[in-house]
């Protein structure tokens, strides 16, 4: 019987212990990848499964329309207009500025509609009423007088509370459909042959977002009777943007505007 020597023996063992090693790493392999298929495969149904179950879904949209005219949207938000709800007020009680409040009646133009924290807001540094100071008697000494923040518009003239409204009402339609990155200047319905500047300057930013941007022409005061507001009047947007009311276009602003000189609107 012939006899095999042991080191041949030993070698052919050590062989075949390699050969099962690499068969047995094979298999795992081919294990762990079905297990990771697997996996994934259980996954993917259950995330089948709950996109099912939601697939009939409502559409959801930001809405632009109002579905009222202007003075009735402003009535429905006491709490970003009544400040300036009681200035059209104030300045109705005089038959001179009836035409003041009939404007929120008007079709065809637009409106920036000024939030409470542009005019009324005490805490607002930049709110109307803290930058037009006022003559009031002083608390510690009634006889006299000091300056003083605005707590109420009859401390105000009916004029010049009917311009500023007045100039805060566009004519015509202005919004994203009709405007475009190159800027204009338009007539608000404070213009007159005797205040030819009451005309604000308009456009969209040349970015993807398109901002709209209000009197942001070359040449804004950077002092407003006496108060610096370089930082505070440029780049000026409105706080909610080309809401679409029954009568006309509709920008809430944060920020009150005032009148550019004429030379600014011959430089720009």
């Amino acid at each position: 019987m012939p006899t095999e020597n042991y080191s041949e023996i030993r070698t052919r063992l050590t062989t075949n212990k390699s050969l099962v090693n690499i068969s047995n790493l094979y298999i795992m392999r081919y294990l762990n990848e079905c297990i990771a298929v697997m996996i994934s495969a259980i996954i993917l149904c259950t995330g089948c499964s709950k996109l099912q179950q939601g697939y009939d879904y409502e559409k959801s949209f930001y809405n632009t329309e109002l579905n009222m005219n202007v003075m009735d949207f402003m009535k429905s938000r006491p709490d970003a207009f009544s400040g300036m709800l009681a200035a059209i007020e104030y300045v109705d009680q005089d038959p001179k500025f009836k035409d003041v409040k009939e404007l929120y009646s008007s079709s065809g133009n637009t409106f920036l509609l000024l939030h409470n924290n542009a005019l009324t807001n005490l805490e607002d540094g930049n709110s109307y009423w803290v930058i037009n100071t006022v003559l009031g008697p002083d608390p510690a000494n009634p006889g006299n007088t000091i300056t003083m923040r605005g707590s109420d518009w009859s401390q105000y003239s009916r004029d010049t509370i009917a311009n500023l409204l007045r100039y805060h009402v566009i004519k015509g339609i202005q919004t994203y459909s009709t405007l475009n990155s190159k800027p204009r200047w338009v007539e608000t319905f404070a213009y007159s042959a005797s205040n030819d500047s009451a005309k604000v300057y308009l456009y969209l930013e040349n970015v993807r977002e398109a901002n709209l941007r209000i009197n942001n022409y070359v040449g804004v005061p950077t002092v407003y009777k006496s108060t610096n507001i370089a930082a505070n009047w440029v780049n000026i947007a409105p706080r909610t943007p080309d809401l679409h009311a029954t009568n006309g276009v509709v920008h809430v602003m944060a920020r009150w505007l005032f009148q550019p000189t004429r030379q600014a609107i011959k430089n720009n």
